[in-house]
């Protein structure tokens, strides 16, 4: 069975267990669908900068084929820590022309004889980690000494050249997550964003590689199938609006409630001074209603209570009142009331008091509304005009029907429904008519099924596990196109694309991903990918120690979110490179961050943007505010975060994940209380089980020293001069941040590649695995063409064969699900 058969098996066993105490047809229909479903899937010639912003610095390493960057960190990785381990406990024994196992190691003067294949890395790592070798009577390797050796051997296992063919990987069936289930009924129902808050109490997204919409850790329960249904059920109350009854049926005010008076027996409200009495009505539509009003007054004067009636505060109807309290006078009114709360009072106008004489007070007895009295006046949200618009002019009922429930299973399915998944949906219909619920009743269950079954919470590709690859067809990919771009299911235009079988071809995947990227609903993309891959999302919840950083508060933490995004965006849009993400002389920033950075000249809260002095040692993502907060710890920095960033998020390089017996850097045994943050990772690193991966993050790290741990530049540390030079593996020194930039400049082939793989894993919800990197050469490359375009690089991904083709899954005993977690120091 298919990893997908399984996944629909278990999804159609959590329905049942979770809707099987809620009544009606969607319910029964709910649990059959999600049985009966088939859900199958199978686990410019050279590099210039593309605005002078970007400056000399971006242009002097562009100019070069990509080299296979993690090659270079293999190899460097075995220079600096695996050789000379290998060389004091086994090339002693591992040398010569006949070795043991015939592992000549002395012959390796390099990692190339490993990752060529020169060698059983198999054999070797299981001799390494089980203790085999070295034998037991030689010196035997400190367990950290083994772990680095056998992280590194498995780390070589998994190297897969350049040139190999590609392989596309496999396509798992993939929930909607929040943020797409959202996106889709907005755009599905033609609804507002603040018309689905329902969706917040939706279960939180687990993360896989980083991202949230990874299937395999979009996971189902019984508790997230029945929010589901509950999410369905109000999405589809909020796009037709609520069920009435047309017609003059009244409903009382009551109690109402006023000033100057006091309230009556049964509800109503004594008026004996100028004044108003009434209350909240909710009106369902903007319509025609009829006003009633019972009211009496006690006489004074020579005139009768003057009763103005009054909707928000507007008067729509006077009357004079002469009616008695045992014989109130009843007076109506038709208004058009607009959708809504709508506040209905009536007001005592002409007050009269004559001591001991005479007091003119009014009595309102009761107010009723009743509406909207008929479809004919009434307006309907355009929601629901959108929704029922197939179905006008057909006077069979079951026919319109079929036409609505047709038209919008198509849309929600993301392609033309089935006739056998239309005729389920009808039966649910005719179930709910044969149970005596009226056409809009029944229409409402149909349309709730619609949004609970598989086809729509789940995207799918129908593959089989004969044949070596699938290519995606049409409406597969106008879903995979969406999703990676939008967030959100496939518009009008590229439905109609793949139904016409234009979408399929490179120019109209080309011309699709253009006018998707112009496109407001791009914002998601945006928002999306920078909130994961820069993980601006955790410096929206990172407590900051304000009584050490006082400058620091929600606005300001708002606005570094904000100037990262548009570092993003303004490189996409504009058809820029992306390595002026990690040096440019431009920001995007308002009069609060300005002064946050020390940059004169910019007012207002307004963001624009601002060309920095040669001086400046901002510029990129690496120096904004929000990545140097988000990589510090709440009260001082961290450079083993912030080299970690630079490992990971930009060279997609990060190091083995850190034994567990690694105390925190704060608890380094013997630290100086007054001891500068470098002086304790001296003291930390003296560890020779911590040396080989802080060797590899420390100076890179180190760095950003001269910004704190909220981004503000300094030139002290607790009245020291602060360092901030670094010396990596092999001897190249950095002085600081601005010769950090120009080093990732000069591997920018090795920055493209990470970014493009951090890409590939949100546009296919799947993470990249060690096969990808012949694709991944390939999309660079092609951007390369290109000017290192941020567009160009999208554009080189959606028409890569690993976006267009997937393959049947082999499900492996050990198939990882989630990267290992590099977040601790």
């Amino acid at each position: 069975m298919n990893l997908g058969a399984q996944k629909n098996i278990r999804y159609a066993a959590l329905v049942k267990k979770g809707v099987a105490k809620r009544s009606g047809s969607v319910r029964i229909w709910c649990i059959g669908a999600m049985i009966a479903s088939s859900v199958t899937a199978s686990a410019a010639t050279s590099r210039t900068a593309s605005s002078a912003t970007a400056g000399v610095l971006i242009t002097r390493f562009t100019q070069r084929e990509p080299v296979d960057g993690l090659a270079a960190d293999l190899d460097q990785r075995y220079r600096a820590d695996v050789r000379p381990l290998m060389q004091k406990f086994c090339i002693g024994c591992h040398e010569g022309n006949d070795p043991p196992g015939d592992l000549a190691l002395d012959r390796a003067g390099d990692a190339s004889p490993f990752i060529r294949g020169d060698f059983n890395l198999h054999l070797l790592r299981d001799m390494i980690s089980t203790g085999e070798m070295p034998p037991k009577k030689k010196p035997q390797p400190s367990e950290h000494e083994r772990l680095i050796m056998t992280q590194w051997l498995d780390a070589a296992l998994a190297y897969v050249p350049l040139d190999a063919p590609v392989d596309p990987g496999w396509c798992t069936p993939h929930r909607l997550n929040r943020t797409e289930y959202r996106n889709t009924l907005r755009d599905l129902l033609h609804l507002q964003p603040k018309q689905l808050d329902f969706c917040d109490r939706l279960l939180r997204d687990d993360t896989g590689y980083g991202f949230d919409n990874v299937a395999d850790v979009l996971t189902t329960s019984p508790l997230a199938v029945e929010q589901y249904l509950a999410a369905a059920e109000a999405a589809i109350e909020r796009a037709l609006g609520p069920i009435v009854e047309f017609g003059d049926h009244p409903s009382m005010l009551k109690p109402l409630r006023g000033g100057n008076g006091q309230p009556l027996p049964r509800g109503g409200f004594y008026l004996y001074s100028n004044g108003g009495a009434g209350n909240e009505h909710a009106a369902p539509y903007t319509g025609e209603y009829l006003i009633r009003v019972k009211a009496w007054e006690t006489k004074g004067g020579d005139e009768a209570a003057r009763l103005s009636l009054r909707v928000d505060g507007k008067e729509v109807a006077a009357w004079s009142i002469s009616g008695t309290r045992e014989k109130p006078q009843e007076e109506s009114v038709r208004v058009r009331l607009k959708a809504g709360n709508r506040k209905i009072a009536a007001n005592f106008t002409n007050d009269f008091y004559e001591p001991q004489k005479a007091d003119r007070n009014l009595g309102v007895e009761s107010i009723s509304i009743a509406g909207p009295l008929d479809e004919a006046t009434t307006e309907f949200p355009k929601s629901r005009s959108e929704l029922l618009a197939s179905g006008q002019g057909i006077t069979d009922e079951l026919e319109r029907v079929e036409r609505v429930v047709g038209d919008f299973a198509s849309r929600a399915y993301r392609r033309p429904v089935e006739p056998a998944q239309l005729e389920s949906l009808m039966k649910v219909y005719r179930n709910e008519r044969g149970l005596g619920a009226d056409e809009h009743r029944s229409l409402r269950t149909t349309l709730t099924a619609v949004l609970v079954s598989p086809s729509f919470l789940f995207r799918t590709v129908e593959i089989g596990q004969s044949g070596p690859r699938h290519t995606l067809d049409a409406y597969e990919l106008a879903s995979r196109l969406s999703y990676f771009l939008w967030s959100s299911t496939p518009d009008g235009a590229l439905l109609s694309a793949a139904a016409e079988g234009s979408l399929t071809t490179d120019e109209g995947l080309r011309t699709h991903v253009q006018r998707m990227l112009k496109d407001a609903k791009a914002d998601a993309f945006v928002e999306n990918f920078t909130g994961q891959w820069l993980q601006l999302r955790t410096l929206e919840t990172l407590n900051i120690d304000t009584g050490k950083f006082p400058q620091f508060s929600s606005e300001l933490r708002s606005d570094m979110i904000r100037e990262a995004r548009e570092a993003f965006r303004t490189v996409l849009v504009e058809g820029r490179s992306v390595l002026e993400l990690i040096a440019s002389r431009e920001i995007t920033i308002n009069e609060r961050l300005a002064a946050h950075y020390g940059i004169d000249g910019v007012h207002g809260s307004e963001f624009r943007k601002v060309t920095l002095p040669d001086s400046s040692p901002r510029g990129g993502i690496l120096t904004t505010g929000a990545v140097l907060t988000l990589t510090s710890n709440t009260t001082r920095t961290s450079p083993v975060k912030r080299g970690l960033f630079v490992l990971d998020q930009i060279l997609g390089a990060p190091p083995p994940p850190p034994p567990a017996d690694i105390p925190p850097l704060d608890q380094s045994a013997h630290a100086k209380p007054d001891a500068t943050v470098r002086e304790q990772l001296a003291i930390h690193t003296a560890n020779a089980s911590c040396a080989a991966c802080h060797n590899r993050l420390d100076p890179l790290g180190l760095t950003f020293e001269k910004f704190d741990a909220v981004g503000t530049y300094r030139d002290q540390q607790q009245g020291k001069p602060i360092d901030s030079s670094g010396t990596l593996p092999g001897g190249v020194v950095l002085s600081g941040s601005d010769d950090l930039k120009e080093n990732l400049l000069a591997r920018s082939d090795q920055f493209v590649q990470a970014l493009t793989s951090k890409l590939m894993t949100y546009a296919f919800g799947r993470g990249v695995e060690p096969f990808d990197r012949p694709a991944i050469r390939k999309i660079a490359i092609a951007c390369r063409e290109r000017g290192d375009r941020l567009d160009a690089l999208i554009e080189a991904i959606v028409l890569s064969e690993s976006f267009r083709t997937c393959r049947p899954r082999v499900i492996l005993p050990a198939d990882p699900v989630e990267s290992p977690d590099q977040g601790g120091e």
